[in-house]
């Protein structure tokens, strides 16, 4: 069958029409006529896979990386587009809810889009002669697309890469499962992290890998991961556990386990554009939602007069408690556990401002609904999910006038967006 694709719809699905009918499939660019095979036949829809481009767009361009669909599918496109693509998918997810007397939509392009990303983590494929380093083809978990070097990482990272390649050609450990690479763009240090099914092949590992890996190299650390069901279990296998990366003034301190930004240069750009909205009339109580590593805490300390984080993971608590002795900061208290467990503490804060930057799935119903009864002044909502942001704004707008909109290209080359959205208290509510 042959179709016209229209657009590109949020996360990445392309979609066109047959007699009427919306068919989604994988690939083709706005404007491109496509021959696509139906895989599902809908009521309202149909599911569908391209099998070639009859008529290519001007805005196609060749992929940088062979495996481009498991690391960043918009390669294929230009910038241009790119950028296009994700304001239209953002004014769509945001309709009817960012309408009538608002500053316009803004999506902040990223400063590199290639080479940007601080951290990759690939597989080992054991099965292979020669084993390779591997990202997973979409959709499989079984099937391995080889990765020599990847377009999306700097080459101090792919030379590792390149020598672990090598490496592999030696005696298999097939208990050595995947390997993470984090780079400090700051320092210019590396950290790997190894992760096997046991605490032997990390030994072997070390012995065999660590003297090429380490020698005239840009690596600081490298550290080992046997995960368990209810907790992880991370070894020091050579150098420091952790790295540095500063981010305006700001000094982070993370582990191979924390979660960071892996665009840093973005991180400040969204800062810029909350400071603003904290700076009259005098500093404010803050609190930090699903605080990671107290990013934004820390990034607004200067605006804060009493901070407040909130965060679960042990290992981000760790280092949370580092960067605060870091950065000499004695204004924030750090508060252990879920955010929505400690709702009453957050009402009782009585906060000025809130940063919220929760995982994919979006906010815990319970904390919403604390903060739609008792609103701050102003919320600060970070997402890198478009749709659970839209859900949960819905239910914060009886309570809340959304002031602005902004899209963020953490993930250049990819499907994703980050979005911020910055929330005052109506007179009413407030």
């Amino acid at each position: 069958m042959e179709l016209r694709v229209e657009k590109i719809v949020y996360p990445g699905r392309s979609l066109a029409r047959a007699e009427g009918k919306i068919v989604f499939t994988d690939q083709g660019l706005p404007g491109e006529l496509v021959e696509v095979e139906i895989l599902k036949d809908k009521k309202n829809f149909a599911e569908a896979r391209t099998l070639k481009v009859l008529q290519p767009s001007a805005d196609r361009q060749p992929p940088l990386c062979s495996h481009y669909q498991a690391c960043s599918p918009y390669q294929i496109m230009t910038y241009d587009l790119e950028l296009r693509t994700k304001r239209a998918q953002l004014l769509e997810i945001f309709s009817g809810l960012y309408e009538g007397n608002k500053p316009p939509l803004e999506l902040v392009p990223s400063p590199l889009i290639y080479g940007y990303r601080n951290k990759i983590r690939l597989s080992f494929n054991w099965q292979a002669q020669p084993p390779f380093l591997a990202y997973h083809e979409p959709g499989s978990m079984a099937s391995f697309l080889p990765v020599e070097s990847c377009a999306l990482v700097s080459e101090k990272v792919n030379a590792v890469i390149s020598r672990f390649n090598t490496l592999l050609r030696g005696e298999p450990l097939p208990a050595i499962r995947h390997l993470e690479i984090r780079e400090s763009f700051w320092s210019g240090e590396l950290l790997l992290l190894l992760e096997a099914t046991d605490e032997d092949s990390l030994e072997r590992a070390a012995h065999l890998w660590l003297p090429a890996l380490t020698m005239d190299s840009p690596v600081a650390g490298v550290v080992g991961l046997v995960p368990e069901v209810r907790r992880k279990f991370y070894s020091g296998l050579y150098g420091r556990d952790y790295l540095e990366e500063k981010v305006g003034q700001v000094i982070f301190r993370y582990g191979a386990g924390s979660f960071f930004q892996v665009n840093p240069p973005l991180l400040e750009k969204v800062v810029a554009k909350i400071k603003p909205h904290l700076e009259p009339p005098s500093p404010v109580k803050l609190i930090d939602l699903y605080a990671g590593l107290g990013t934004f805490g820390l990034l607004l300390s200067g605006s804060a007069s009493e901070i407040m984080a909130i965060e679960s993971d042990p290992s981000n608590i760790f280092f949370l408690k580092k960067n605060l002795r870091l950065n000499r900061i004695q204004h924030m208290v750090v508060a252990e556990g879920r955010s929505e467990d400690w709702i009453d503490d957050i009402l009782e804060f009585q906060a000025g401002a809130i940063v919220i930057d929760p995982p994919r799935k979006g906010m815990a119903e319970e904390l919403v609904e604390a903060l739609v009864s008792h609103p701050p002044g102003l919320i600060f909502y970070l997402s890198c999910n478009p749709t659970t942001l839209a859900r949960d704004l819905k239910k914060f707008l009886p309570a809340y006038e959304l002031l602005e909109i902004t899209g963020f290209d953490f993930f250049s080359r990819t499907p994703h967006i980050e979005t911020l959205a910055v929330l005052k208290a109506r007179p009413s509510a407030h």
